[in-house]
């Protein structure tokens, strides 16, 4: 942890320095301080996924975290909440909002926030790392309401390239059930298993993200998925799923989102953000038993929505996480190509794509890749800019129109096309990058060469 680039440090007394370090979960960035003698942050192993620069955009809050018990003032509790012997207790003191936080009754620690929940302190003596994970996730769910994030009580798992949360009292089978899932269902990842966090982004697109926070199951991934569906689970002697809407979905999500609810700034914030969830997410209703043919009938009710968009450039009968499993175990894959969209270098409906994984060699512009893009649907397209990790793609057949992805989210590369006599052509030839050179400057004016090879019988589909 104690990595310079992570960190800055600062005098703060003629004897004392101190240390802080930066996290990004959800795309928010916060910072946690410690004197430089305590060594709490050795036992933070679980966040070095998230750690980032400061950057110069504004915090999302800060902590600090200091080695001693607070002076105890008068104190009106607002509310306590207890999870399997985890309480958290809720007061007001000194003007404060203070929350502390205890194992089996027995104190742990406590936080002091200001009004606006973004610059904090806790007191930590006892199980210190317990007290931090806590302190963290009340200032994030708090700090961060009024951004459409969600802190979620949820188990998820990715499949096909969307992020599926399963919904439910502790105890219902959460855990349980995305077990399931990656036990019986190929293509399945666990992304986090208790606290999940959901994003409805600028862009319109809801997200779900990986946090240094996961319960009892340590899944601690920085990654994220557009969200597939809620799924509210309930125990139940069959296994039967149902579609919910409107006030039911609202319902049934607002108990596993974590937030101060009698706090109104905070209530507005998560009260919009559960709106928008429940009237543009998938959401459904799962009663279940603890058995592998639950995780089947609830992805048969939820793959509809991933099937819906994949198939735009993808051969009807070809999974995209198929076309992952099989490049992963070192398997050519040729993958037919549907649509106009790359004339007149790749004739969709006669030609295909021979694809490999994308680590051969670093991306690069010209490159046709297959890629989920935008949040929203996966095609094979060309790169036409590349900015850090974002890459920006377009058809060589489009006239205007492109999308946008990271590089995570390319799932291979294509570098043959094969035509229909069973001929393979290079796509990155001296001569193949020389004629795509000339042919991307000819943008402005593409409409009517491609007017013209769209006539061509050499470059029409083969019945």
């Amino acid at each position: 942890m104690r990595n310079n680039s992570y960190l800055c440090r600062r005098k703060f007394t003629a004897d004392t320095y101190m240390k802080t370090y930066y996290y990004k979960v959800a795309d928010h960035v916060f910072s946690v301080t410690f004197d430089d003698a305590d060594t709490l942050d050795g036992q933070m192993s679980q966040y070095s996924p998230f750690l980032t620069e400061r950057g110069d955009g504004s915090l999302a809050f800060s902590l600090r975290v200091l080695s001693e018990r607070p002076d105890y003032g008068p104190t009106t509790e607002e509310m306590r909440q207890d999870d399997d012997g985890s309480q958290i207790v809720a007061s007001r003191t000194d003007g404060m909002s203070t929350f502390d936080f205890e194992l089996f009754g027995h104190w742990q620690g406590r936080l002091q926030c200001n009004g606006t929940y973004t610059d904090g302190t806790l007191y930590a003596c006892g199980e210190r790392l317990y007290g931090l994970n806590n302190a963290l996730m009340v200032m994030f769910a708090l700090s961060t309401a009024g951004c459409d994030t969600l802190l979620f009580h949820a188990s998820v798992v990715s499949y096909r390239g969307q992020g599926f949360l399963m919904l439910g009292k502790s105890g219902t089978g959460k855990s349980t059930h995305t077990r399931l899932w990656l036990e019986n269902i190929s293509g399945t990842e666990l992304v986090n298993d208790d606290n999940p966090v959901v994003r409805i982004c600028a862009d319109g697109v809801t997200r779900v993200y990986g946090s240094p926070w996961s319960g009892k199951t340590p899944c601690y991934r920085n990654v994220s998925y557009p969200v597939g569906a809620l799924v509210q689970l309930s125990q139940a002697p069959v296994n039967e799923i149902r579609r919910i809407r409107g006030i039911e979905a609202y319902v049934a999500l607002v108990p596993s989102i974590s937030g101060k609810r009698w706090d109104r700034k905070v209530a507005d914030g998560l009260h919009d953000a559960e709106n928008k969830l429940a009237s543009t997410v998938p959401m459904f209703h799962l009663r279940c038993l603890p058995d592998a043919d639950a995780a089947f009938t609830c992805q048969r009710a939820v793959a509809p929505h991933v099937e819906a968009s994949l198939k735009k450039t993808v051969d009807n009968d070809i999974a995209i996480h198929e076309v992952q499993c099989l490049l992963a175990e070192g398997h050519k894959v040729i993958l037919p190509v549907r649509g106009q969209s790359m004339l007149p270098f790749i004739v969709g409906d006669r030609d295909s794509v021979e694809l490999v994984v994308p680590s051969g060699r670093p991306l690069s512009v010209g490159d046709a890749v297959l890629a989920w893009t935008d949040g929203r649907r996966y095609v094979l397209h060309r790169i036409i800019d590349i900015d850090g990790d974002r890459l920006t793609l377009q058809g060589d057949g489009n006239i205007v129109g492109i999308e946008r992805c990271g590089v995570s989210d390319v799932v291979a590369r294509a570098e043959y096309v094969v035509h229909g006599d069973g001929s393979r052509h290079f796509l990155y030839s001296r001569g193949s990058i020389r004629r795509w050179q000339v042919w991307r400057r000819l943008r402005p004016v593409r409409r009517w060469p491609l007017a013209v090879i769209r006539r061509l019988p050499m470059f029409k589909a083969k019945d």
